[in-house]
């Protein structure tokens, strides 16, 4: 299976540091977010992986490089302008080929195990599985609901982790004219049709937007001495 890093954010509520280092290249501990999902993937078993990147562009590449020494093979996608997460996917279609593929945001953290549940539950006729999780205290209404195992728009809402597998065919009634577009349209459509599935992982999960949920996965990590995976 291949995958997909979305990076091409601006990483605005980050603050100051963002003018100078990417996102994607802030470091938990010692390792950056980006080489933490890279090597997660890797473990589980993915061989190539896909990154879209433009602020600090130049950066990022530099740093990961091709992916060899992840033992993977790492592809570039440039966007002089971001094309949000649904357009940076799309963007990159032919090269994620016709089989499934995970999609993970770079400045999310999770345990390995989140990964290989999300693999383990995948089924070949879902037209995309999103990882859920409990809502944080920044996303409280939360994003989408989840009942029988199929993403809803009911009352009780859940959120979306950033972490997902994905088919194709998850595009297939997107308006090609359209660059720049959010995941968020193609999960609605398919929301609608009753065909998105979900999973609930209950294990630790933060989405580093900001300096408070850093310096939070900070002291969740050394609370367990260091870097579990």
């Amino acid at each position: 299976m291949k995958a997909m890093i979305l990076a091409a954010g601006f990483g605005t509520r980050m603050g100051p540091i963002t003018k100078l280092v990417p996102k994607p290249l802030i470091k938990i501990n010692d390792k950056t977010l980006l080489e933490e999902n890279i090597e997660k993937l890797a473990n589980i078993g993915v061989k190539e992986i896909i990154i879209n990147v433009s602020w600090l562009a130049d950066k990022i590449i530099k740093r990961v490089g091709d992916g060899k020494s992840f033992g993977i093979k790492i592809l570039w996608s440039k966007e002089d302008q971001p094309l949000d997460t649904g357009g940076g996917i799309y963007n990159v279609l032919p090269l994620l080929g016709e089989e499934p593929f995970f999609v993970a945001n770079a400045d999310v953290w999770v345990h390995t195990d989140a990964y290989k549940g999300l693999l383990d539950y995948y089924q070949s006729d879902m037209k995309g599985l999103l990882l859920m999780v409990k809502n944080p205290q920044h996303n409280k209404d939360g994003d989408f609901s989840l009942n029988d195992g199929l993403v809803g728009f009911g009352p009780s809402k859940l959120t979306f982790s950033g972490l997902s597998i994905l088919s194709k065919s998850l595009f297939e009634h997107h308006n090609s004219s359209v660059a720049k577009f959010s995941l968020k349209n193609i999960f609605d459509f398919w929301i609608n049709e009753k065909k998105l599935s979900g999973l609930l992982y209950h294990g630790y999960w933060n989405d580093v937007g900001t300096p408070d949920r850093r310096e939070m996965l900070e002291e969740y990590l050394n609370s367990r001495g260091g870097s579990p995976t």
